[in-house]
């Protein structure tokens, strides 16, 4: 049976991210992910004898959707558990730059990652219900503000079962496309005559994929690189020696090349969807990107609808072009670059400038995070 693991925070912030879209979307800076880290530490010492830290949790969940059996494995790690009066208490730590005066409430995102661990351990451990404690801590001034509530075990399993519900019509078009594309794989052959050496080629760039290696190639135009290591690339992927394949160019009409090579194979059977990343202001239906609802329409209320909007085009599409995301994008009404950044999380293939990789300041965080960290710390030094 298909097991499909997925982070705690990665499954709330996706399902149930809302709102629009500004500047300071995304991921966290390092330096503000540095400081939480620490504030969650020394939270953590002061708090009283009894208080579990760090507890590692998980819960393998079967599931049957769109007429098949899977499993979802949830997973992540609670800042703390303690127990008081009412029983056990989860109890969710953020450090925070926004004055908690202005917090009323917890941030749902927040909260429903500390739900998801109240269920798992109270699922666990047989509770008639928990308690939930989001603690918020301002980081300049350290200043704590907490949030508590208790839930019932039949409302929280509830709560829980409808958020699976949501993530599972991903997780089952997953499984269904991955058995559809790597069937595909299997039936096709190289499309052309092997010119010198480039037999050689194919079976080294396979072998390095096979053996976790890397491979430096120095050819000259015209002997064929593009599809004969584009041709292993995805011979290796049905056989799940990888999950995806990036293809980075420094100029357009590379990208156009690699392009042309995946939609030769599909020509000749193959089934793989890729999409190609276009630089913001190329995309941007502004003259200057400005990422915030007051300047861009398209911002109000983007992560409201940009779920749909990517379950739209990687179900009816297989070659996500630059012109397809505009379509689908402005369909959607939708920031087409944003939009195009979260289906690269479900295509096979990512065609790209070389900066998507290598740049700390502008790779793919949600694919290369560790080159921004290695940055932040290079410069810590």
């Amino acid at each position: 049976m298909n097991t499909i693991k997925i982070s705690v925070r990665n499954l709330v912030e996706f399902i149930l991210r809302s709102g629009d879209l500004t500047t300071s979307s995304g991921l966290k800076d390092p330096d503000a992910m540095q400081e939480g880290a620490r504030i969650h530490k020394k939270i953590q010492r002061k708090m009283k004898a009894g208080y579990q830290a760090e507890v590692a949790l998980s819960l393998t969940v079967p599931i049957n959707y769109d007429g098949i059996d899977f499993e979802i494995c949830v997973e992540g790690r609670a800042d703390g558990i303690f127990t008081d009066d009412t029983g056990y208490n989860i109890d969710e730590i953020k450090g925070v730059y926004r004055e908690l005066a202005s917090l009323e409430n917890p941030v749902e995102v927040h909260r429903a990652q500390a739900l998801c661990y109240g269920y798992i351990w109270a699922s666990t451990h047989k509770l008639d219900g928990i308690g939930i404690q989001m603690t918020y801590c301002h980081i300049p001034t350290e200043e704590i503000k907490r949030f508590n509530e208790y839930i019932d075990f039949e409302t929280l399993e509830k709560w829980f079962y409808d958020l699976l519900h949501e993530y599972a019509k991903w997780a089952s078009w997953e499984i269904k496309w991955h058995e559809k594309r790597n069937l595909s794989i299997k039936n096709i052959e190289f499309p052309f005559e092997y010119r010198p050496g480039q037999n050689t080629l194919v079976k080294g760039v396979y072998q390095t994929i096979l053996r976790k290696k890397r491979l430096y190639i120095e050819a000259p135009t015209g002997v064929g690189k593009t599809i004969s290591t584009v041709f292993p690339a995805v011979k290796a992927m049905g056989e799940n020696l990888s999950e995806k394949i990036f293809y980075l160019t420094a100029k357009t009409i590379t990208r156009t090349v690699a392009q042309d090579a995946f939609n030769i194979l599909t020509e000749n059977g193959l089934h793989l969807k890729y999409v190609t990343l276009t630089a913001k202001e190329k995309i941007c239906i502004l003259d200057k990107p400005v990422c915030n609802p007051g300047s861009c329409p398209r911002a109000l209320g983007h992560f409201d609808r940009v779920n749909d909007a990517v379950f739209d085009v990687i179900t009816h599409e297989e070659h996500i072009t630059r012109e397809i995301v505009t379509e689908y994008a402005e369909k959607h009404n939708v920031c087409p670059f944003e939009m195009c950044l979260d289906i690269s999380t479900w295509v096979d293939a990512v065609i790209g400038d070389y900066n998507y990789a290598f740049d700390p300041n502008a790779c793919l965080k949600r694919f290369f995070w560790y080159r921004s960290i290695i940055k932040r710390l290079h410069f810590s030094y």
